[in-house]
């Protein structure tokens, strides 16, 4: 039952993976091509104290693309299990509803990690062609709280969107705007560093916060 919620939730995205992983490469690419572009036209050494001593950053254009690709897969994922309720059909199967929710959510946020996973990787590779290790640490430090906020937003959007009551709905939205920008304000490359661990503490809050409007939703305790 369960390897059947699997099939059909990663069939409802196949064609979103694909299409975002190439948007996600070619971003990489783009980076790739300024970071050289940055070499070719000044010195190592004079791009090296830009980046490691004044916090210039070269790979901006990724801050938002997570966060983008969290809303995406969500949205792609329950938008057509609410329309017209067919979300209760998979919460009637002979399964607790809190394993059928946590299925659903374990495919989208596979598939969320795997890109984000692509980013940093791609990043760090990137960097270490034309940095130091410092470079390359200050880089992820500096992308890894954009990649929590691709995965708030994707289960901030999962919590708004299973919620069958309007006015919690609205309240979900606000919450999720709140806890993705939490990691993404503008701050020094790598501050977020020493609060890394900390960070972590509101992705783990969401995810069994979803299963709230769960059972809301499945036992009609609207309103």
């Amino acid at each position: 039952m369960i390897q059947a919620i699997f099939r059909k939730e990663f069939f409802k995205i196949r064609v979103l993976t694909l299409l975002t992983l190439i948007v996600h490469i070619c971003i990489l690419l783009y980076i790739y091509v300024s970071t050289r572009r940055l070499f070719i036209l000044d010195h190592p050494e004079v791009v090296w104290y830009r980046v490691l001593h004044l916090g210039q950053i070269y790979y901006g254009t990724l801050k938002y693309i997570p966060l983008l690709s969290g809303i995406l897969i969500a949205c792609f994922q329950f938008l057509p299990e609410m329309w017209g309720e067919r979300f209760r059909l998979s919460l009637h199967l002979p399964v607790s509803p809190a394993l059928v929710a946590l299925s659903h959510l374990l495919v989208g946020m596979t598939v969320y990690c795997a890109l984000a996973l692509i980013d940093l990787w791609g990043l760090g590779l990137i960097m270490g062609l034309f940095f130091p290790w410092q470079g390359i640490k200050i880089s992820l430090l500096t992308a890894l709280p954009w990649a929590m906020a691709g995965a708030a937003a994707y289960l901030g959007m999962a919590l708004a969107m299973l919620e069958p009551d309007f006015r919690l709905k609205a309240v979900n939205l606000i919450i999720t705007a709140g806890v993705t920008g939490l990691y993404l304000q503008n701050v020094d490359p790598g501050a977020y560093g020493p609060s890394l661990v900390l960070l972590i503490v509101p992705l783990i809050l969401l995810m069994p916060a979803v299963l709230l409007p769960v059972f809301r939703f499945r036992y009609r305790r609207v309103g």
